[in-house]
């Protein structure tokens, strides 16, 4: 399977692509739509029990969403979903609609912890 990487240019995200560098949208403005700059995911006693896991006491783990972009790669089926939405068109509220779909994919990942 294989796996693509992200870049920031200039304040810009980019997802690679077999196409190329594919723009995904402001980091500023995805930091927006996922509701800040740290994201906070909650578990309960029995998740807590995974050595790997380092959450607070309070099974809170929160992380830097930069970094955690900046860092990440990806799949084709991710890819995938990303690459067709329209770079041009913007959502409801303004925001770049391939930004905006990324943002709720990521958060859709996060919220479910690898359990898609």
């Amino acid at each position: 399977m294989d796996r693509y990487d992200t870049d920031v240019r200039d304040g810009v995200l980019f997802l690679e692509s077999d196409d190329g560098w594919l723009e995904i949208g402001q980091l500023d403005d995805i930091c927006e739509l996922v509701g800040g700059e740290t994201y906070t995911l909650e578990y309960d006693d029995r998740q807590r029990q995974m050595d790997w896991l380092d959450t607070d006491d309070e099974g809170k783990l929160t992380f830097d969403v930069r970094e955690t972009l900046t860092e990440m790669d990806f799949n084709d089926e991710f890819v995938g979903n990303i690459q067709p939405i329209d770079g041009e068109k913007t959502d409801e509220d303004g925001y770049p609609l391939r930004a905006s779909v990324f943002a709720d994919l990521m958060m859709d990942i996060w919220d479910s912890k690898g359990n898609l």
